[in-house]
């Protein structure tokens, strides 16, 4: 049985740190190397990890000066032993196979990432997101077989990565900031020669008030969003490699720096000035982004809030999403019964 290390950044969570522990330590596969990383949290949490610690010898705990989500994952994953890695954030949880589901994968393709599906819920208990892709499953490919990997699912939480493949990339976390995923994850997806696709919802990540994916700070937002997609526009175009994803660049632009911050920032402020920063952003990179063939093929809720957005009709895109809140409170108190 080989060796995963857990990685679990923790700053204020302390209302939440148990439910992710507990889904932890519930595995089904057991051995494990769990890495605690206080980034110098000012609450209950280092005490809570030293009592975790206490309690299970697979529990290692790094104190350490606060330095944001980023710098938290380098410091554990320098700590880090096991042949897999996977980064856990600490007010989330995973479903009890998931360790052993998809380091079934891995062994069995080789695989250097093995990704896999994750959803959103509330406080109470109530599901939100679903976030699945359109990749090949239980298949062994590379990003130059399918390059829309590199710009359908930028998030590090919902993948197992070789720990040897993580160090010879020579990659790490932008310290500091937000959507350091981002700026790091296409360019992984590059490097890796086998790339494997679960799709099972293997993973929850908690939606609550005050958490980085619902920050109404937009300056940082569009300040971090947008240097993160310089460093992977960077990256390409230093390894001659910009041309050939092109297409998925391009849409890697317009979801991150125009689509996805303009749908949060309608939800909080329709007279902010970043809802035209961050689409000149985006114009600015690729002028002729709206006929991307990716963005042409969006279907569903995405193609129906990019035409409201382009519209400008933000009153519409307030109450589609009020109106999914109460849908989605209805159906979790019905499931209650």
């Amino acid at each position: 049985m080989e060796k995963v290390s857990i990685i679990v950044p923790i700053y204020k969570v302390e209302d939440y740190l148990d439910n992710c522990v507990q889904s932890i330590l519930s595995q089904t596969y057991r051995d494990l190397e769990i890495i605690l990383v206080d980034d110098g949290s000012p609450d209950r949490c280092p005490q809570m990890c030293d009592e975790y610690a206490q309690k299970d010898d697979r529990i290692r705990v790094v104190h350490k000066e606060n330095g944001g989500l980023g710098d938290a994952r380098n410091a554990g994953v320098r700590e880090a032993t096991g042949k897999y890695l996977l980064y856990v954030d600490s007010d989330d949880r995973i479903r009890e196979d998931l360790v052993s589901i998809t380091v079934e994968a891995a062994e069995k393709a080789q695989a250097d990432i093995v990704i896999f599906d994750y959803a959103g819920e509330m406080p109470d208990g109530t599901k939100t997101d679903l976030f699945t892709f359109d990749l090949p499953e239980d298949k062994v490919f590379s990003a130059e077989e399918e390059p829309a990997v590199i710009m359908r699912t930028c998030s590090a939480v919902n993948k197992l990565f070789r720990r040897e493949f993580w160090v010879s990339a020579g990659l790490s976390f932008p310290a500091g900031r937000y959507y350091e995923d981002l700026a790091t994850i296409p360019r992984l997806f590059v490097l890796a020669e086998r790339i494997v696709y679960k799709k099972e919802v293997l993973y929850y990540y908690l939606t609550r008030e005050g958490s980085i994916m619902h920050s109404s700070d937009f300056s940082r937002n569009f300040a971090d969003r947008t240097r993160a997609v310089e460093e992977v526009l960077g990256f390409f175009r230093e390894r001659g490699l910009e041309k050939r994803y092109r297409d998925e660049l391009e849409y890697l632009v317009f979801e991150n720096t125009w689509f996805v911050p303009s749908k949060e920032i309608v939800l909080n402020d329709r007279k902010s000035i970043y809802l035209g920063r961050f689409r000149e952003y985006a114009l600015g990179k690729y002028p002729k982004i709206e006929s991307n063939r990716y963005v042409r093929e969006l279907s569903g809720k995405n193609k129906i809030l990019w035409t409201l957005l382009r519209r400008k009709m933000y009153a519409v895109m307030v109450l589609m999403s009020k109106l999914r809140q109460l849908r989605d409170s209805l159906s979790g108190k019905q499931e209650e019964k």
